[in-house]
C-alpha cells in the first residue's frame, strides 16, 4: 500500500490536485490509519467550527440510544479467549511482517530525511512559558550554590588548620 506524504495531504486538503488523484487518496483514507493521522493533523480551528454547524448538538446522544439497541453477542467465553489469542498472534506477524519488509525497502531511511523537512514546515505561533523547564532550572542553580558554599566551607576550614 503506497503512503501519502504530509505535502500531498495538505494538497488534498487544500483542494489543489486533480479530481481523480483526490478520489484515490480518498480512498486510502479509509484502509490506512497512519496517512488518516497525518491528515487530521492538517485540521485546525477553522474546520472544527464548520463541523459544530453541520453536527447537531443532540448526535452524541443519538449515536449513544442506537447503540444501546444492538444485542449483544452470547457466545461462550471460551471460543471468544481463543480467537483473541489467534487475533493477537496473527496481528503481532502482520505487524512484525510490515515492519521488516519496511526495513528493506528504505522507509525508515527515507523518514529520517522527511522529518526535517516537515518539522522545518510547522510554524509556530505563540510561544508558550516552559514552567516545568524554568523549575528545573532553579533546582539545579540553587543546589549548585548550594554545593558550591560547602565546597567553599570545606576549603576555607582547611586554610585555617593548615595555618594553626
Amino acid at each position: 500500500m503506497k503512503h501519502y506524504d504530509y505535502i500531498e495531504w495538505l494538497l488534498y486538503k487544500n483542494k489543489m490536485l486533480t479530481k481523480e488523484k483526490q478520489d484515490v487518496m480518498e480512498q486510502h483514507l479509509y484502509n490506512c490509519n497512519t496517512c488518516m493521522e497525518i491528515f487530521l493533523s492538517l485540521v485546525d480551528e477553522k474546520e472544527e467550527g464548520i463541523t459544530e454547524e453541520i453536527i447537531p448538538e443532540d448526535f452524541t446522544t443519538k449515536v449513544i440510544k442506537n447503540i444501546s439497541k444492538v444485542k449483544q453477542n452470547n457466545k461462550p467465553k471460551i471460543k471468544q479467549v481463543k480467537k483473541a489469542f489467534n487475533y493477537q498472534f496473527g496481528y503481532y506477524a502482520a505487524v512484525a511482517s510490515v515492519t521488516i519488509i519496511l526495513t528493506f525497502g528504505g522507509f525508515y531511511a527515507n523518514l529520517v530525511d522527511a522529518v526535517p523537512r516537515i518539522s522545518a514546515s510547522i510554524k509556530v505561533t505563540e510561544n508558550h512559558k516552559n514552567t516545568v523547564s524554568d523549575f528545573s532550572k532553579s533546582i539545579v542553580d540553587s543546589t549548585s550554590s548550594f554545593l558550591l558554599s560547602i565546597e567553599n566551607s570545606n576549603i576555607n576550614n582547611r586554610r585555617i588548620n593548615n595555618e594553626r
